[in-house]
């Protein structure tokens, strides 16, 4: 008999495994893949390392910062260097421009996005803490895509803005709810498009994610066991007993499960979870893109290529430079069966037309089991439901990035749900 079984060794199952332990309770991990760490992962392939999912850090992430300054971790700058050459494809046709122009018409879009009402500081008065007030809930219905509809900008300018936000959303935008961006916007404290840029998608950990993961790992007092996919979870007033793929059983007085949102419903729980949790689940957020590293012939340093158009990459830069070849950073709002370097051909010609694709270096997240998607971004109508979505069910507590309330869908959101669960069964136990 354990006093808590956590599901899952990404970021959010062991900061509660660090927390609960160290308060003397017997923990179990339960991990269904061979390693630790989620929908974060560092691989080493081609003689280099590749973040195949979360990656970027900013020390407006308080959480995540806390972490990096408990562990005397240092961050520096991803890749690709200074943005000299941006290109678009727009209207049929390959656009390019100097960074100052670009940039400028980018700005004029976000600051656009973000001066039509709602206003974000007005609905997020508190972003770190939307349950507290409820100004937010009357626009969960409201897509991206419609609150960008009636906005003044030219094609040109329109798709520019979407294929930016389409690589942060990682989804089409009339999949992500309008209160995703706003609440984004609030916490950062600005609509400038180089603060956006800087906080989102600049600085990663020295060392990578790992050397935060291995850190954390050194003060986990718990049993860690691997390849082990939960398939039940079955609760009484005095204990739930856990019942993985392999039909090994394990009883504990608490539960949390750290798995993301879109995992919830292939696990059966009895009693069934509230129908809100099993309903959104099934539907799955909307983060459902493709982040991949695609090498090409030839050098392309200060590259930024934008577009939002279907099988086309929404953002594409220059990741690194070595000798007579490049690896580009990709982000798309869809993602293939498969990442192949056929599929990374089309989705490069029209952005680069000459380029050669030689490698392409990924993973899937959305045909994943363990994760069957990217990070979150509630679609219209799920954040009305955020206030029950952390809501423990008996004994059973929930810690994912997903459900996070101030930086969802990233690994300081993954911390919060983490901490936060383990604080109520503290308190409770």
């Amino acid at each position: 008999m354990y006093d808590v079984i956590i599901i899952g060794a990404g970021f959010a199952g062991l900061i509660a495994a660090r927390e609960l332990g160290s308060t003397g309770m017997r923990v179990l991990v339960l991990e269904a893949r061979n390693r630790i760490g989620g929908r974060t992962w560092r691989s080493a392939q081609h003689g280099r390392d590749f973040e195949m999912g979360g990656a970027y850090v900013h020390w407006l992430q308080p959480h995540l910062w806390a972490e990096l300054n408990r562990y005397g971790l240092r961050i520096e700058p991803g890749s690709g260097g200074e943005v000299n050459e941006v290109r678009v494809w727009s209207g049929g046709s390959l656009h390019q421009f100097d960074t100052e122009t670009a940039y400028g018409l980018i700005t004029e879009g976000y600051s656009a996005i973000y001066a039509a009402d709602p206003q974000p500081e007005a609905i997020f008065p508190f972003p770190y803490d939307p349950l507290t007030h409820d100004a937010w809930r009357a626009y969960t219905h409201v897509s991206l895509a419609d609150h960008a509809a009636p906005l003044n900008l030219t094609p040109l300018q329109r798709d520019m803005l979407f294929g930016m936000i389409e690589a942060d959303t990682s989804a089409p935008l009339q999949h992500a709810a309008l209160v995703e961006a706003l609440r984004l916007r609030a916490l950062i404290g600005s609509d400038d498009f180089a603060k956006l840029g800087e906080v989102t998608g600049t600085y990663v950990i020295e060392g990578g994610t790992q050397a935060l993961l291995d850190s954390i790992l050194a003060d986990v007092r718990a049993e860690i066991r691997t390849g082990r996919a939960v398939t039940h979870i079955d609760q009484t007033n005095e204990n739930v007993r856990i019942t993985t793929v392999a039909g090994e059983t394990v009883e504990g007085r608490f539960v949390v499960v750290a798995t993301p949102l879109n995992v919830w419903a292939n696990i059966r729980f009895t009693p069934g979870l509230s129908e809100v949790k099993q309903t959104i689940s099934r539907q799955r957020h909307g983060g459902a893109g493709v982040k991949c590293f695609v090498r090409i012939t030839g050098q392309v340093e200060g590259l930024l290529a934008i577009a939002s158009a279907p099988d086309t990459f929404s953002l594409l830069t220059t990741y690194a430079v070595d000798d007579n070849r490049t690896w580009l950073l990709g982000f798309g709002a869809t993602a293939p069966e498969a990442l192949t370097v056929e599929w990374a051909k089309q989705a490069v010609v029209r952005l680069l037309p000459d380029a050669q694709v030689l490698d392409v270096v990924g993973h899937n997240w959305n045909t994943d089991p363990f994760a069957l998607g990217t990070w979150a971004m509630l679609k219209p109508g799920q954040a009305s439901a955020l206030d029950q979505l952390v809501q423990p069910e008996g004994r059973v507590y929930f810690a994912t990035s997903d459900i996070a309330l101030g930086w969802r869908g990233y690994i300081d959101g993954a911390i919060e749900a983490g901490m936060r669960a383990a604080r109520i069964i503290k308190a409770g136990a």
